[in-house]
C-alpha cells in the first residue's frame, strides 16, 4: 500500500476549495483533489492520449474535470464516462463539466479566463423502476367487466394479480405500448418531486444502445432521421425514423428511391419504425433486408427469458 502525502493531494485545498470558487459556495461534501485523480489516471495507463476513463461513482465530477485538464495540458483526446445516481447530478456534476470546458479558472462563481476547450458530451438519463411504475396507464374497465368482478370476489382478486397488470397496462408508453407513429414526440408521465410531468424519451438513441450500434452517422434528411453503423453482430445497419403521419408508405418509398445511393453500398439490414414496403424496392444483386423495428425494440426492452432467468436466481 502506498500513501500520498504531497500537499497537491489535499482534498480540502484542491478538492473543496476549487469547487467553492466554481459555484461561489459549498455545494458538495468531500470532493477529491483534482491532482489525486489526474495522477491516478496517469498511473492507470491513461497517459495515452486516446484513453477512455470510466468513473462509475462520479460524485461531483472530479474525474471528468481531471480528464479535461489532462487534454488541455497535452492536447490529448481522452474520453470519459461518468455514472451517477444522486440528485446532485443536475446541480453539481453536469454544471461542473460545463464550467470546466468553458474556463480552467473560477473565482466566486465567475470565470477568471476564457481559455475554453472544444468539447462535445452527451448525458443520458436512464429510466428507473419507479419511473416505469409511475407511468403505467391502466385501461378502463367496461360496465360489464365491472359488474362481473363485483359479483365474484375471487375472480376479481385473480384478475388483479394475474391479468390486470400485464394486460390492462400494455398500452402504456413506458412499455412501448403505443404505435411509434411520432418517435420524436414520445414521452412518459413520471413523478418528479411529488409533481407529475411529461418527460421526453429519446427512442432512436435507446434503440442504438439495445442493438449495440456503433454509430457512424446521424442525419435528418427530408424529415427522416437516418442513423448508420454496425450492430453487435457485425451487420451494417441503416435505421430510419419518421413521423408516420407525415411520411407514409408511398412517401417513404419515394424518399428511399431518392436517397438509396447514399446508403445501400455494403448494407445488410434496414430498420424502419412502422409498417413499410421497402423490401419490394430491392434491386437485383442487393442482399439487404428491411425490418420493422417496433417488435425488435419491444423484444429487446422486455426480454422475457432474461426476466425469468433473473427471477429464478
Amino acid at each position: 500500500m502506498s500513501c500520498w502525502f504531497d500537499a497537491r493531494y489535499s482534498a480540502v485545498e484542491h478538492g473543496t476549495a476549487p469547487l467553492k470558487e466554481m459555484f461561489d459556495g459549498s455545494i458538495f461534501s468531500y470532493p477529491k483533489s483534482i491532482y489525486a485523480v489526474m495522477d491516478s489516471i496517469h498511473i492507470a495507463g491513461a497517459h495515452k492520449k486516446n484513453a477512455c476513463i470510466l468513473d462509475f461513482f462520479a460524485g461531483s465530477g472530479t474525474t471528468g474535470h481531471a480528464v479535461v485538464n489532462l487534454n488541455r495540458n497535452d492536447g490529448g483526446r481522452r474520453k470519459y464516462i461518468l455514472v451517477e445516481v444522486g440528485h446532485h447530478f443536475d446541480t453539481v456534476t453536469l454544471p461542473r463539466m460545463k464550467k470546466v470546458v468553458y474556463s480552467p479558472d473560477w473565482k466566486s462563481g465567475k470565470p477568471v479566463s476564457r481559455n475554453g476547450v472544444s468539447q462535445l458530451f452527451e448525458y443520458v438519463r436512464l429510466e428507473s423502476y419507479e419511473d416505469t411504475m409511475d407511468s403505467l396507464v391502466v385501461a378502463p374497465l367496461s360496465d360489464g367487466q365491472k359488474d362481473l368482478l363485483a359479483k365474484n370476489r375471487e375472480m376479481a382478486e385473480d384478475y388483479r394479480l394475474r391479468y390486470a397488470l400485464g394486460v390492462e397496462t400494455s398500452g402504456s408508453p413506458a412499455l412501448l405500448g403505443n404505435e411509434l407513429r411520432d418517435p420524436f414526440a414520445y414521452t412518459v408521465s413520471v413523478v418528479r418531486d411529488g409533481v407529475r410531468c411529461e418527460v421526453p424519451v429519446d427512442l432512436p438513441e435507446t434503440f442504438n444502445y439495445l442493438i449495440g450500434l456503433r454509430v457512424e452517422s446521424r442525419r435528418r434528411i427530408d424529415g427522416v432521421l437516418t442513423i448508420t453503423g454496425m450492430d453487435a453482430e457485425g451487420r451494417r445497419c441503416l435505421i430510419l425514423w419518421r413521423n408516420i403521419d407525415e411520411t407514409d408508405y408511398a412517401a417513404l418509398d419515394a424518399w428511399f428511391d431518392r436517397n438509396r445511393d447514399r446508403f445501400v453500398s455494403s448494407l445488410d439490414l434496414i430498420y424502419v419504425n412502422g409498417d413499410h414496403t421497402l423490401n419490394a424496392m430491392q434491386h437485383p444483386g442487393e442482399t439487404w433486408i428491411a425490418e420493422t423495428l417496433d417488435p425488435v425494440f419491444r423484444e429487446l426492452m422486455f426480454d422475457e427469458e432474461d426476466t425469468d432467468a433473473a427471477a429464478a436466481q
